[in-house]
């Protein structure tokens, strides 16, 4: 509406003033996405990829050490039980075990000597000719021949073992997964050489997202599927579950091993499964239900009866892509806002999109 306004006999340009809306179209009813909640039991499904592993492994090493000699197996070697990996330098062990053998000749002679001795002085003793103090001196004298060719014996089995220490054989039949020396290097006592991982022993090794529910899992067959060979199946028992999550990723190891009959994957091959873990019921709305109610998240629930909304507030248990999971603060029945919620206010009146004014 315009008005030409005159000021001390002048003529001033009109100016042009817009009408506000009425109070009445504020209180328009305001068509939203309503959805009816109810309580249901939850389900989390994980997409775990993992690899295969052995499901224990054993450092081998030399006993004494020593310069190795030769190494003939790398990583990812099948190996039998008893056949030989690797040696050190054997020279000394040898010439102990040579000097051994000589003392025991001298020690078997001493006995010999000994035992004649004896036998001599006892057939002397019978006839007459000798003293039971001779007697008891050949009998002291062949104790000690005896007790000095025990010890020689007890020499001689240490320095056959010496000698066989210089090498080492694979305690069963396996595959090497770690390579820790290489030849020439001079090695002490202990320390591990090579890692063996026993045959036919495999195990799935996923890090699964932390949740409280992930320990029911244990004992569940899952079935593992090769990245590399989507059409092959294997199956797995859920064997362990950390107790602990790791620091920096949050996520928990858990071991499936896998079932006789599943075929022998390579050590390190990449596999994915699906895990299905069962959660406390809980009421599902879509996340542009979820808006802010003071110091916790809250919806807009409708009264059926006046279409009203009200704010009310509700406690989160988890997020997902599409949903918000809520443990308390609705009940069965209750019609919540799904979306729209930009532009409601306590008290307003509403109704569900497609419905009649």
């Amino acid at each position: 509406m315009a008005r030409l306004l005159q000021i001390a006999g002048l003529a001033v340009a009109p100016i042009f003033i817009q009408a506000l809306p009425s109070p009445a179209s504020a209180d328009q009813i305001l068509a939203v996405e309503i959805v009816t909640v109810e309580k249901r039991p939850a389900q989390i499904t994980y997409e775990l990829t993992g690899t295969i592993e052995a499901t224990h492994s054993v450092p081998v090493s030399f006993r004494n050490g020593g310069r190795i000699v030769t190494l003939v197996v790398d990583v990812g070697d099948n190996v039998l039980a008893g056949q030989v990996l690797a040696s050190v330098e054997d020279v000394q062990p040898n010439a102990a075990l040579q000097a051994a053998l000589a003392q025991l000749v001298a020690a078997e002679a001493g006995l010999t000597q000994a035992r004649l001795a004896r036998d001599r002085v006892s057939e002397l003793l019978g006839r007459g000719a000798s003293t039971r103090a001779e007697l008891l001196d050949a009998d002291e004298a062949l104790l000690a021949a005896m007790a000095s060719r025990d010890q020689v014996e007890a020499a001689l089995k240490t320095a056959r073992q010496a000698v066989a220490d210089t090498e080492i054989t694979a305690p069963f039949d396996g595959i090497v997964t770690e390579r820790s020396a290489e030849p020439g290097q001079v090695i002490g006592a202990g320390q591990p050489v090579l890692t063996l991982a026993p045959e036919k022993q495999r195990e799935a090794v996923f890090y699964a997202p932390n949740h409280r529910l992930l320990d029911s899992l244990l004992g569940d067959r899952v079935t593992l599927i090769p990245i590399n060979e989507p059409g092959r199946r294997m199956v797995a028992v859920v064997s362990e579950i950390s107790p602990l999550a790791d620091i920096r990723t949050g996520t928990v190891a858990v071991k499936a091993r896998l079932e006789p009959g599943s075929g022998e994957p390579g050590l390190g091959e990449p596999v994915t499964s699906h895990v299905t873990v069962e959660t406390e019921p809980a009421f599902a709305v879509p996340w542009s239900a979820l808006v802010a109610g003071g110091a916790n998240p809250a919806v807009w629930t409708v009264d059926p009866a006046s279409g009203a909304v009200a704010l009310t507030e509700v406690e989160v248990t988890r997020y997902t892509s599409a949903m918000v999971d809520i443990a308390a603060g609705l009940k069965d029945g209750d019609l919540v806002v799904a979306a729209g919620s930009q532009l409601l206010y306590p008290g307003r009146i509403v109704r569900a999109v497609g419905e009649g004014q």
